[in-house]
Parts: structure tokens; C-alpha cells; sequence
């Protein structure tokens, strides 16, 4: 007998998200026998990131203020904005209390920073999301990820920056300059986009006509594209590597299973709205946050432990996922 319980009408089943997450590790494969063939390789990844990174996702972001026909109402809307800001901040202590407790090497500590704190809500989330709790959970999940947009293009990129430097560099650095720097990493389109998006969202507006249909298309490449160089950068590792870290399954089980737990505990029950509660827990429980390999691309950083944090936790969200949403 299949457990199935519904928010809002929409009807959830164990088999429906699971054949969901699923289907989103087809472009993955794909990536990787694109990769294999001769199709994709570093210097394309590196371009795609770049594009991906300042133009689609940016309008990915805008874009998801048309959504839907109506927005929700203001107080469900602060309500989960606020709920969204305190989860990142139960994430990113869980994320430091469990990398001390793995005595991570300082190479690998903010792979495992970044990795737990931050979940792939804007490329793997939305589609899952949709398929769990239905079209209007698009624009519920583009509002809880205002947050996660403003920290992880500045804090969250600050936190792979990091391990581009040794521990004596970043001891030399003054608080001056260490704001200088995250107020530079956070100047980019993406950053700027949320706050255009919470502009729209506060001022009612979420029909933007022909404009919004462009930017809809163009953001509509973002997925595809992640997903792809994800598996392309998979492809230049073995099985093996991916697998031999037991610290990716340690940061795993805090991504897909604490950070969640955590956060429905804590915040269960201020946030009385059901699909706002579910948005928000279930979106807290996605594989770790793919541009976070974008990130050690861009600033020269060793992929490797971030990629097998992405590897582990896309692999186990396909049941964990599931479970998490009949969990709510």
C-alpha cells in the first residue's frame, strides 16, 4: 500500500517524487557521455559558467515572479522570508559543528561549509518542488530562495574563496579587507536579481508581459545547462573518488537529513501555511548546491570535494527527498 497524503489538493506519493528526482539525473548522465564523446570539457564548463552564472540564472530569478496568477498574501509571504533567513542561519551552524567534528583538513573546510549549508534549491529544487506540491510552489520557492540568493552569492561564494588561500594568508587579511571582498563577491547579476524579485513580489507585481516571457526563456537554460556540466565534471573523476570520502557521506546525512529535521523542528510551527511549510522544509532537504563547483571553477579551487558532496547527495535525495516530503 503507497503512503500519499496532499497539501493544498495536490497529491503527494513515495513513487511520484522519487520517479521525479529521478528524471533529473538523466541530464547528468547525459553531461557525462557528452563528456566522454568530446562534446564538453574544461574550457566549455568554464564558459557555460559564465554564462549560466550572469545572464540565465539571473533571469531564471526574475522570471519566477510570473508564475503564478495571484501572490501570496503579505503575511505568509514575511513569514516565510523570515523563516527562510533563520533556516540558512540553523543550516550554517550545523554545517560548522559537523565539519569540527570531522577535523576537516583546511583544503577540504569549506567544501563541507558550503556543501551543508546551501541546498540546490534554484536548479534541482524547483522542478521537484513543482512535481511534489504543484505549479504554485514555484513562486513560494522563488520567495524562500530571496535568502539563499543573497548569502550564497556573498557569503557563500566568500566560503569557497576562502579555500582558494592557506590559513596564514586569510590570518594576515584585516576585517576591512575580508568586507571588502564579500561585499565584492557579492556584487553580481544574480545578487542583484533577488532584490529585484523582492521588489516586484512587495510592490504585487507578477505579470511582466512580453518581458517576462523572454526572460523565461532565456532562464529556462539554466537547468539544462547545471545539470549537464555537473555531469561533465563528474566525468573527469572516477567512481571510486567520488565514493572513497567518508566525510561527503558525514556532510550528506547533515544536508539531506539534519538541516531539514532541524529546521521543521524549529520552525514547524510558526510558519502555519502548509504548502509555505512544505516549500520550505522540503526545499531544505535538496542535494547540495551545484554552483558551488561553479564557484571553485571560477576562483581556482579544487572541485573534488565539492563534487563528491554533489555526487553523494543527488544519488541519496532520490529517496531521501521523498521521505522528507511525507515526513511534513
Amino acid at each position: 500500500m503507497q503512503t500519499t497524503t496532499t497539501i493544498k489538493g495536490y497529491p503527494m506519493t513515495f513513487m511520484t517524487i522519487f520517479l521525479q528526482m529521478l528524471t533529473l539525473c538523466i541530464p547528468i548522465v547525459g553531461g557525462i557521455v557528452a563528456a566522454r564523446a568530446g562534446f564538453l570539457d574544461q574550457k566549455m564548463n568554464t564558459a557555460l559558467t559564465r554564462l549560466v552564472m550572469n545572464i540565465t540564472l539571473p533571469c531564471m530569478v526574475v522570471a519566477s515572479v510570473g508564475a503564478n496568477e495571484t501572490l501570496p498574501e503579505t503575511p505568509v509571504l514575511l513569514t516565510l522570508l523570515a523563516a527562510s533567513i533563520v533556516g540558512y542561519a540553523i543550516a550554517a551552524i550545523i554545517a560548522f559543528m559537523v565539519t569540527a567534528l570531522m577535523r576537516t583538513p583546511a583544503t577540504e573546510r569549506s567544501a563541507w561549509h558550503f556543501s551543508i549549508t546551501f541546498g540546490n534549491v534554484g536548479f534541482i529544487g524547483y522542478p521537484a518542488l513543482s512535481a511534489i506540491f504543484g505549479p504554485q510552489a514555484v513562486l513560494y520557492a522563488a520567495i524562500a530562495n530571496i535568502p539563499f540568493n543573497l548569502f550564497n552569492f556573498s557569503i557563500g561564494a566568500a566560503m569557497v574563496k576562502a579555500g582558494a588561500h592557506d590559513a596564514q594568508e586569510q590570518r594576515n587579511h584585516t576585517l576591512g579587507e575580508r568586507l571588502r571582498e564579500l561585499v565584492h563577491d557579492a556584487a553580481n547579476p544574480t545578487f542583484f536579481a533577488s532584490f529585484i524579485l523582492l521588489a516586484l513580489v512587495l510592490l504585487g507585481i507578477h505579470d511582466l508581459g512580453i518581458l517576462g516571457d523572454g526572460l523565461t526563456t532565456i532562464g529556462n537554460f539554466t537547468t539544462p545547462a547545471v545539470l549537464l556540466m555537473l555531469g561533465s565534471t563528474l566525468a573527469s573523476y572516477n567512481a571510486r573518488e567520488m565514493l572513497g570520502n567518508w566525510r561527503a557521506y558525514v556532510a550528506g546525512a547533515a544536508r539531506l537529513i539534519l538541516v531539514p529535521c532541524a529546521i521543521l523542528l524549529i520552525l514547524g510551527g510558526f510558519v502555519t501555511d502548509p504548502l509555505a511549510r512544505g516549500v520550505l522544509v522540503v526545499g531544505s532537504a535538496m542535494p547540495a548546491a551545484s554552483n558551488g563547483v561553479l564557484f571553485s571553477l571560477l576562483y581556482g579551487v579544487d572541485p573534488k570535494p565539492m563534487m563528491q558532496a554533489n555526487f553523494v547527495t543527488i544519488v541519496a535525495s532520490i529517496l531521501t527527498i521523498p521521505l522528507i516530503a511525507l515526513m511534513v
